[in-house]
């Protein structure tokens, strides 16, 4: 029996500690999308803000620590090669590039705020953001009552995207890139008079530990350091599952939010508030986990290149590469997204129809999976785009493995180990979406017309891993509280009924199995008696008060059968015997008798 225990333990028992990153594991919900509908679960508040251009911040009060522009060996770089700590009473001038290098590492204590004020047109150049580079740390230790904040140097009301660059972490994770190592776009436009080889990425070790950033508010970044090539609010380069990213609000930034370089990182409690260009990007080979995360779009922000001849950019919910040029390199791109509620330009209650000419042409999808990636988005909510998901390119619709199209494309059925996926989302307003083309119908788009079909078809499976398409009309008080971007106090819980209260589905996803633990999106609680009856011959087994989710064992681990919200779970198919389980991360046996 202890040998069993011990080998159950050692299979779910797992932590969602700072200090057990490369253990990290989605927890289980009922719900779709970011959130749950009771107030005291929403993991947005205390932390965060919705209307920074208007925040009132202090005064800068210290012009040194993280100022690089003058008095320094090499002007505009600072160079941390040692510790150092931040004093929270301060307001710290952030100007030029800070390096964390090597050895070095940077503390930033819960409280603190730093702004950032970059120009471009000096000489040097004034690039203001904080680099850590490999082998490099930092640790940015909000807490939910005292976020740190990255922000710009500007008054309330004149703030706006691209004030200053941004942090960039870069790791020793693997990537797919030749030799296993890259630098940056627009890093090697920085003069090498400063240092032309910052902002390399790439390594051997999965498991690489670059910091913490952990509630983290960053705001009004993303310097251009040419054209097309911006640094992003957070930028993330092969960085390691060792990191910590958690709670991170990535505001009006002048790129994405977030941007993945190839690596391992996972990260939770994440928001992309109306950034220019993609909310999340991943490219290079990045495969973490991400749970817990919402992106909102603005229709009046949006990338300005979108109809640049030389090459436009148009604004993505998701946007994900294999690489750039869609080839077969290993790792694949094959990060995984779950409980992400993504709301796009078309506000609750209006059509596509209602946006400008400019306001279509800049604004895509929820999604766009294209160059030979093969993302997995499940479990998730979207609303208010174009189109709904963008399977670019035959590479992308061989990943998905949908037997129609491998047909179609003379492409064998084989198991994928990175198989794509978008399933087990809930959609909503596909009807007040684009008008249907021959490449696109408002839920999904391709880029050869034969495939449209094909992909409609995939995305509309019915089964335990269906996507639910329009449940509800895209009206308000239906879907979500609030989730419009003209709020500064947007609410993105769901209403009472709303179809986002249930559907979530880990245990028949073969891409999620043995990635997920039992939990509540809540903190863990201790139940204060055993479950009761033990033994219990059938009926309810009851817990003593109501809990977030259960789940039920037998003694080689496998899993019987859950629940959610509930204070009992029914036995009655339980065949006589003994088994395990397991209440918001404590695990207890009892008896069937």
């Amino acid at each position: 029996m202890t040998k069993h225990l011990l080998s159950l333990i050692a299979i779910i028992a797992l932590s969602f500690s700072a200090q057990a990153q490369a253990d990290f594991k989605l927890m289980q919900t009922g719900h779709v999308g970011a959130l749950r509908a009771e107030a005291d679960r929403d993991w947005t508040q205390g932390w965060t803000n919705f209307d920074p251009i208007n925040a009132v911040y202090p005064a800068v009060n210290d012009t040194t620590v993280l100022n690089a522009m003058f008095g320094q060996t090499t002007a505009g770089i600072k160079n941390i090669t040692t510790t150092v700590t931040l004093d929270a009473t301060k307001v710290y001038f952030l100007k030029g590039i800070i390096a964390v290098r090597e050895g070095g590492k940077l503390i930033i204590p819960a409280g603190t705020v730093i702004r950032g004020q970059a120009d471009l047109s000096g000489s040097p150049r004034n690039y203001a953001f904080i680099v850590v580079e490999r082998g490099g740390q930092i640790e940015v230790n909000g807490t939910k009552d005292k976020p740190v904040i990255m922000t710009s140097n500007k008054a309330a009301g004149a703030r706006d995207r691209g004030d200053w660059g941004g942090l960039v972490i870069c790791g020793k994770a693997t990537n797919n890139q030749a030799g296993n190592e890259f630098q940056l776009e627009g890093f090697s436009n920085i003069p090498s008079t400063i240092d032309a080889t910052l902002g390399k990425g790439g390594g051997t070790n999965d498991n690489d530990n670059s910091g913490i950033v952990r509630y983290c508010r960053i705001e009004f970044a993303g310097l251009a350091f040419e054209a097309n090539r911006e640094v992003n609010s957070l930028t993330m380069a092969s960085v390691g599952r060792g990191t910590t990213i958690q709670y991170v609000q990535c505001s009006h930034g002048n790129d994405d939010a977030f941007e993945w370089f190839g690596g391992t990182v996972n990260g939770s409690y994440l928001i992309a508030w109306k950034t220019t260009d993609d909310d999340f990007d991943a490219d290079f080979g990045y495969r973490g986990l991400n749970q817990f995360g919402i992106g909102v779009r603005d229709k009046a922000l949006f990338d300005l290149t979108w109809n640049a001849t030389s090459g436009g950019s148009t604004s993505e919910g998701f946007e994900i590469d294999n690489d750039a040029s869609g080839s077969g390199s290993t790792p694949k791109t094959a990060a995984i997204f779950s409980n992400f509620t993504m709301v796009g330009p078309i506000e609750v209650g209006k059509t596509y129809n209602d946006l400008s000419d400019t306001e279509k042409g800049a604004f895509r999808r929820g999604a766009r999976i294209r160059r030979n990636a093969s993302a997995r988005i499940v479990n998730s909510i979207f609303m208010g785009y174009r189109n709904f998901v963008m399977i670019d390119g035959d590479s992308c619709i061989i990943n998905t493995n949908h037997p129609a199209s491998l047909t179609a494309l003379g492409k064998p059925a084989v198991p994928q180990t990175n198989q794509l996926q978008f399933n087990n989302n809930l959609i909503c307003n596909t009807v007040a979406a684009i008008a249907p083309t021959t490449t696109a119908n408002g839920l999904v788009e391709v880029a050869a017309a034969a495939r449209l079909t094909e992909m409609n078809d995939w995305l509309r499976t019915t089964g335990n891993l269906a996507n639910k398409i329009d449940p509800v009309a895209f009206t308000d008080n239906l879907l979500l509280v609030n989730p419009k971007a003209s709020s500064i106090t947007p609410n993105f819980r769901p209403v009472t009924n709303s179809p986002a209260l249930s559907g979530a589905n880990f245990i028949n996803n073969p891409i999620l199995a043995n990635l997920f633990i039992l939990s509540s999106n809540k903190e863990l609680s201790v139940i204060e008696r055993p479950v009761f009856p033990n033994p219990v011959s059938k009926g309810q087994l009851y817990f003593g008060k109501e809990v977030g989710s259960y789940g039920i064992f037998d003694l080689s681990g496998k899993l019987i059968s859950n629940g959610f919200d509930t204070d009992r779970a029914d036995v009655n198919g339980l065949a006589k015997g003994v088994y395990f389980i397991k209440i918001e991360g404590q695990t207890q046996k009892f008896i069937v008798q």
